[in-house]
């Protein structure tokens, strides 16, 4: 998995879960995030209304992917499948930092952290006071 994540890191300047998933798979996840449960037509018409013409083939294939991948749940109701996220934006976020931090700990040991301490040094005291409380605070939610 860590050969994955610099390839892809490598591969494409991308952002945040840009860098996990792909330009429309981070769309339709955006679309879910904020309007679960959704059907395929409902991200269609939503990508739409942003001018991205798009077959519905297209978007219905895509989710399906995203349910294979573990993002999205999906539930027949009547001849419509519904998804929601698996998680929320917040969570997929924290778990694909937590997946980068393992990997490059696993891969380069102490030089990551000793990276990881200079780049602290670097931060804004207010900023950093506001990191060590999120640490705090996902420390007290495990």
């Amino acid at each position: 998995m860590p050969d994955q994540i610099y390839h892809r890191l490598k591969k494409k300047p991308a952002r945040g879960l840009e860098k996990f998933l792909g330009e429309l798979e981070l769309e339709i996840m955006t679309i879910v995030w904020e309007r679960e449960p959704v059907s395929v037509s409902d991200v269609l018409t939503t990508l739409a209304e942003k001018k991205r013409d798009l077959a519905y083939t297209t978007i219905m294939t895509v989710m399906g992917r995203l349910v294979e991948k573990g993002w999205l749940t999906a539930e027949k109701r009547g001849r419509a499948h519904f998804y929601r996220a698996v998680r929320s934006r917040h969570d997929a976020e924290a778990e694909a930092v937590g997946e980068v931090v393992r990997a490059l700990l696993q891969d380069f040991g102490e030089v990551a952290v000793a990276q990881f301490v200079k780049e602290l040094d670097e931060i804004d005291p207010t900023q950093l006071a506001r990191l060590a409380e999120l640490a705090r605070e996902a420390e007290r939610e495990e």
